[in-house]
């Protein structure tokens, strides 16, 4: 106890004489020195006042009344000048300097100096700067301007294909409306959904929606030049801002996945489900699948369902031109088991047939004199034309 009551006094009169200076140089309006560690500590006239990060400053912490107001009051003196040369050389900076983080702070050198906020444009967020009030006038002007600029410019260069789209000035009529969802969308549409749109749009129009790197799939309409890791994270980040989703269970996980290159994954019924199509994937019960490998495995059906009995070179999979089975292919594409692969297809609108290896054996040897190589047989349940350029 004794040595506990001699530290806080020796604190207490620590504290007491450094009031006591900096309240005298306040009073004489002196120029207070300051200095800036490298870490961001702040240290006037030698004594620790706290710390600066970015155009915040942290008063150093179990100071209140007189002594905290002191402390703040000498520290905001000396750092006037710093907060002006901070803002100019921000204003001055380059992009590699800024970063946009998961957490949709804007940070310049690591340190935080702006935050986005959801808008009704989803691709133009709100920048909230992130500085305390002694960053005054044009300084202050300068540094929003500097942030505003870097985020609009980080956005279209990473969402290039998307924002192009958004700016496309030379479609028309039904291409130009497409264009539309597909930029809300951010960058899918299920085919489905749009399909009496895509039936009705000539080729005229799918071609100069083409020319902005648009496919039109099978079961999706979409840009594959948006299925990498950066621009699905910011898409990501983008749709979390609009509807409050940086908070909700799986928001950035799945980016990850894509970044190592997986084609599906085992679905988390706690994650939102909005998550997996943000970051390529097409959620289809246990599994979800990427959207371009679901094209691929379209590309492979697609023979299967063309062919028909008594026609010479059968494919591996063709049963009798409205069924097929699933061949060992379609399983390493997906990475997928046949029972995953059952309920992978259910949710592109096929269903199973049961029909056993012996009947399709015998099926197909009166048909064909060979035999499938998998017992299981799907038929398609929706239109899944496509356009020739496209397959």
């Amino acid at each position: 106890r004794l040595s506990d009551a001699l530290h806080e006094r020796l604190t207490k009169r620590f504290v007491d004489r450094r009031t006591s200076v900096l309240m005298k140089r306040l009073r004489e309006n002196a120029m207070l020195e300051a200095e800036i560690s490298v870490n961001g500590d702040v240290f006037v006239e030698g004594h620790a006042m706290g710390q600066l990060a970015g155009f915040r400053f942290t008063p150093i912490s179990g100071m209140e009344g007189p002594d905290a107001k002191a402390v703040q009051a000498a520290a905001y003196k000396a750092l006037a000048l710093e907060f002006e040369a901070r803002a100019a050389r921000l204003h001055a900076s380059g992009n590699n300097d800024l970063a946009i983080g998961s957490d949709g702070l804007v940070r310049w050198l690591g340190d935080p100096v702006a935050r986005l906020i959801g808008t009704d444009h989803i691709l133009h967020p709100r920048v909230i700067l992130l500085a305390d009030e002694q960053l005054t006038g044009m300084a202050r002007d300068h540094v929003a301007a500097r942030i505003e600029r870097f985020v609009n410019h980080h956005i279209s260069t990473v969402l290039k294909p998307l924002d192009d789209l958004s700016r496309a000035e030379d479609l028309q009529g039904l291409a130009k409306g497409l264009a539309f969802q597909l930029v809300e969308n951010l960058g899918v549409l299920f085919r489905r959904d749009v399909a009496d749109d895509v039936k009705t749009l000539d080729q005229d129009g799918r071609a100069s929606m083409r020319r902005y790197g648009v496919r039109f799939g099978a079961y999706h309409i979409f840009m594959p030049a948006l299925l990498k890791p950066a621009p699905a994270e910011l898409i990501t980040l983008l749709w979390a801002l609009k509807h409050d989703g940086l908070d909700k269970p799986g928001y950035g996980d799945l980016i990850p996945v894509l970044a190592a290159g997986r084609t599906s994954v085992v679905t988390d019924p706690s994650y939102e489900r909005m998550f997996y199509k943000l970051a390529g994937f097409r959620f289809l019960g246990k599994r979800a699948v990427r959207i371009d490998i679901l094209e691929r495995l379209a590309d492979l059906i697609r023979p299967l369902l063309q062919w028909k009995p008594g026609s010479p070179a059968r494919p591996d999979g063709a049963y009798d031109g409205r069924r097929f089975t699933t061949t060992t292919a379609m399983l390493s594409i997906l990475g997928a088991t046949p029972d995953d692969m059952e309920e992978i297809l259910k949710g592109l609108g096929y269903r199973a047939d049961s029909i056993s290896a012996e009947e399709a054996a015998a099926f197909l040897a009166a048909h064909t004199g060979s035999a499938p190589t998998q017992a299981a047989a799907n038929e398609k349940n929706e239109d899944d034309s496509v356009d020739d350029a496209d397959q």
